[in-house]
């Protein structure tokens, strides 16, 4: 007859091997692969491009009655139209990141933090900043973050602690995160794949109320162009930088920072129609290491964007 602490080896052999089958079954690293160094996984941002958008007439029908005085505010409604809603002035736009795992098992994307600085180089920037949790893929989740989900223990990278005194709440909302190909965005990711390189996009909307105190700004820089009836143009200079945190089981998990990276978004005349997503918490998704600005760097001599405002002097442009 067997004792207790004879079948103590088996027993531990069986837990040992029980939960190394489990690890594999979320696809995370199993306990015989924990000693196991893990290479951390590369992100690279591509660029950013705006989504959706307000055409600018719908712009300066909102904001002429509030800038232009009667009794030339009657010209508002003549030239641009009726005032729209808030609601119809969302400004929406997608990040698009490259991401590597060079590592022989698979690696989840547990959370991530990105934050947006619009007018990077005047005095009254104005900052949001996000994080999201992501769920596997196939489950249901909505992204919001538990405790400490983006706060990182190497001061290298970059934590929700670092932006969230400094941020404006809601003025950055996050809808969902997608693979690049065609699916609308969504909460859960799966993992990446060992040994493997995918392309994600990111959507990211401006609380619409928010935005509208931001850009206001921007109209009143443009009244005379109102007063004549004229379309001003709206041009949004931007810097984002952000982390990943990875879940490399066991092992705990991989902090990864990018950016910053600085670019200029300009409201086209027409606007842009597209969707949202799903319904947005406080929320934010994947990402990626410093990379080109998505946009390009205007030529040499050539006057800023109407409406932008001016850059120190010795501060590069808003566009690198």
């Amino acid at each position: 007859m067997k004792t207790a602490s004879s079948l103590r080896p088996v027993l531990a052999a069986f837990a040992l091997a029980t939960a190394t089958a489990s690890c594999a079954q979320f696809g995370l690293p199993g306990l015989n692969q924990a000693a196991a160094s893990i290479t951390p996984p590369s992100v690279t941002f591509v660029g950013a491009t705006l989504a959706r958008a307000p055409s600018t007439r719908l712009l300066s029908a909102y904001y002429c009655p509030q800038l232009v005085s009667a009794p030339l505010g009657a010209i508002c409604r003549q030239a641009f139209g009726p005032p729209p809603p808030p609601a119809a002035m969302t400004v929406s736009f997608d990040l698009r990141f490259h991401i590597a795992n060079p590592n022989q098992v698979p690696l989840p994307v547990a959370s991530a933090l990105v934050a947006t600085t619009l007018f990077p180089a005047a005095t009254s920037q104005k900052l949001g900043a996000v994080c999201v949790t992501l769920c596997v893929d196939g489950t249901s989740c909505n992204g919001t973050p538990p405790p400490g989900a983006c706060e990182a223990s190497s001061r290298d990278v970059r934590s929700l602690s670092d932006f969230v005194d400094k941020s404006l709440p809601q003025l950055l909302i996050a809808n969902g995160v997608a693979l690049a190909n065609g699916q609308p965005p969504q909460f859960s990711l799966p993992p990446i794949v060992a040994s493997s390189q995918v392309d994600i996009t990111v959507r990211y909307s401006f609380g619409p109320e928010q935005l509208l105190l931001v850009l206001r700004d921007l109209a009143s820089q443009s009244v005379a162009e109102l007063k004549a009836g004229r379309v001003p143009s709206f041009a949004i200079p931007y810097r984002l930088e952000g982390t990943v945190w990875f879940d490399a089981g066991s092992i705990g998990r991989i902090a990864i920072g990018w950016g910053p990276a600085q670019g200029v978004w300009t409201l086209p005349i027409e606007g842009i129609v597209g969707t949202v997503g799903p319904a947005a918490s406080t929320f934010v998704a994947p990402l990626s290491g410093a990379g080109a600005p998505p946009a390009a760097p205007p030529s040499p001599g050539a006057a800023p964007p109407p409406g932008a405002p001016p850059s120190p002097a010795g501060a590069p442009p808003a566009v690198p």
